[in-house]
């Protein structure tokens, strides 16, 4: 507390955080607006002062608490005046209460703690630590585990909630082991949730992308519907794509560069896979969960409740899609594949309800809970009692996930419905470009778009709507391949991506910090280098250049050799 204390009255960070807060205003206000003929275009550029206040504040003082309540305050401001007893009660029903009401956010929290719960319990039975000597088979030094927490992640492709606390729990143990910084183990979880989740066939991402593409293709007037979209756009996705292979290279190399290097190199030189000083979301009481002196490490214990959940969430998902299917008198086989997407598509259809397959998580979380305090006690390393000690002890560790994800989600509302920091945003773009600059461009709005909001599905939700209609007037769509229309369709989702990968402000990289076990800053300030390289490499090499007419088979080429050439060139290895 004193040492943070220390670091809001430092003048050097009190100057740094001014400037870079006025420059960056200074920016935004001088940006030329070109709203789009018809469109209702309301935000000001100082709209964008809340996640700017935000991501500096925490950069600069290190304190997410701090920042967040800053820019929760700036917020209110702008939106509702100076005066606090008419401002703040207002700021406080519409932007944080109204998010408690949602069912949506509720099954997220049940989601969190009852796979918190879970995990916790696995630990305390020694399942995780089994786990994790099962594992050395495969992960025999730094670089297979870095590349085993990464297959880890692309296991789970059909969810990113799931698929981050799953991994990020149990490779944990492994990659403190090799003296794999948590930074390093965050970025590898973060890195492998919302890009796989994309790119896959099947997964609770479709739903809502495949609804908006299909209400725009009824719109316009198209011949495919929103599923066809979605695989058109699929090899074209250039930011997922990159985000993944500069992932292996990069554990491949065991190059790093930017603050990740220094944090890789204080964990193998050290042991410290912690920054001195650093402060977890939700805290580990290790000496609490550490098994007993003697007990049996049953990698069951933790294998068994895992792939239950991860089982009951596909299954779960699967079956509801067929049953909802089946009263629309949908056909459904279960040999078709085609069949399994489309039910996919039903089960998480926003149409049904907000909460979705959130519910789905939920109730897995909960029996896979439940599961582990059976399988310790059953498997006789904890009694019932231990097991449910273990299970409840897990919930006073999450306050601050908790503070978080509420103010997180209270920062998506004031910068939609408060202060409509992304129709500014959308505003900066305007209605007259050359065709082959719509996707690059797009691509950076909504990547900017997403990063401020900390919402992919919000991304989607404004700029599909209408910006592919925009794209489809400037000709986008002319031609035999369509080619322009597929790019913008890409760049949209791209953009959505990039956001939910590393902005501060969003669900999955907050749960990234949580269940790898890292300060959140250091996190968010050891990913935005790599995640903003991978941007202007996708940009350069997939956007601009297939849409300038390179073949696409050029971006897989020339993206792998540019990132190999910037590892040579800024990376150094840690482990000689």
């Amino acid at each position: 507390m004193v040492d943070s204390f220390k670091l809001l009255i430092e003048p050097k960070r009190i100057f740094g955080f001014i400037m870079t807060l006025g420059l960056a205003s200074l920016f935004f206000y001088l940006l030329p607006q070109r709203p789009f003929e018809g469109q209702d275009l309301n935000g000001q550029w100082y709209s964008v002062l809340p996640p700017i206040m935000a991501v500096t504040c925490a950069l600069f003082f290190r304190n997410l608490v701090v920042a967040l309540l800053s820019a929760f305050l700036t917020g209110t401001v702008l939106t509702y005046g100076f005066n606090p007893f008419t401002a703040l009660p207002q700021a406080i029903d519409t932007f944080l209460l109204e998010n408690l009401r949602n069912s949506f956010n509720i099954f997220i929290f049940v989601f969190l703690f009852a796979l918190v719960g879970m995990i916790h319990v696995t630990y305390r039975s020694g399942g995780i630590h089994g786990l994790a000597e099962k594992l050395i088979v495969v992960a025999r030094g730094r670089r297979s585990t870095k590349l085993a927490t990464f297959f880890a992640g692309l296991i789970i492709f059909f969810d990113d909630y799931s698929n981050t606390v799953v991994v990020g729990s149990t490779m944990r143990n492994l990659t403190d082991r090799w003296r794999i910084s948590r930074e390093k183990l965050a970025y590898i979880v973060d890195s492998t949730t919302a890009p796989v989740a994309g790119l896959a066939m099947l997964s609770t991402w479709i739903a809502f992308e495949v609804y908006l593409f299909s209400q725009m293709s009824q719109a316009v007037g198209l011949q495919e519907g929103g599923y066809a979209i979605f695989i058109k756009s699929v090899p074209f996705r250039f930011y997922c794509w990159g985000t993944l292979m500069f992932l292996i290279i990069n554990s491949l190399s065991g190059r790093d560069y930017g603050p990740m290097y220094h944090a890789e190199k204080r964990a193998f030189d050290t042991g410290q896979v912690l920054r001195e000083g650093a402060v977890l979301i939700a805290s580990e009481k290790n000496e609490i969960l550490e098994p007993e002196k003697g007990q049996r490490r049953l990698a069951r214990n933790a294998a068994l409740p895992i792939i239950w959940v991860i089982g009951s969430i596909f299954t779960g998902i699967l079956l509801v899609g067929r049953y909802r299917m089946l009263n629309e008198a949908v056909p459904f086989s279960f040999g078709s594949l085609t069949h399994w997407r489309e039910a996919f598509g039903y089960a998480t259809n926003p149409l049904y309800g907000e909460s979705g397959s959130m519910l789905i998580l939920a109730i897995a979380a909960l029996t896979g809970g439940l599961l582990a305090i059976l399988v310790a006690s059953s498997s006789r390393v904890l009694t019932p009692k231990k097991a449910l000690k273990a299970y409840w002890q897990a919930f006073p560790t999450l306050w601050m996930a908790a503070f978080i994800l509420i103010m997180a989600w209270g920062m998506k509302e004031i910068c939609t419905t408060g202060l409509h920091t992304d129709k500014y945003l959308f505003s900066l773009l305007g209605d007259r470009l050359p065709v082959w600059t719509l996707p690059l461009l797009t691509f950076c709005i909504a990547s900017g778009m997403a990063f401020a909001t900390g919402t992919s599905f919000g991304t989607m939700g404004i700029l599909i709507p209408v910006l592919l209609p925009l794209a489809y007037s400037l000709g986008a769509y002319d031609g035999e391949t369509n080619l322009y229309f597929w790019l913008t369709s890409a760049a949209i989702l791209d953009g959505a991506i990039f956001g939910d990968h590393c902005s501060p402000i969003s669900d999955t990289t907050v749960l990234s910090s949580i269940a790898s076990g890292c300060d959140h800053i250091d996190h968010v300030s050891t990913q935005i280098v790599y995640a903003l390289s991978v941007m202007v490499m996708t940009a350069i090499t997939g956007y601009l250049s297939i849409g300038m007419g390179f073949p696409l088979w050029t971006f897989f080429l020339l993206f792998p050799l540019l990132t190999i050439a910037v590892l040579l060139i800024f990376g150094k290895k840690v482990a000689n």
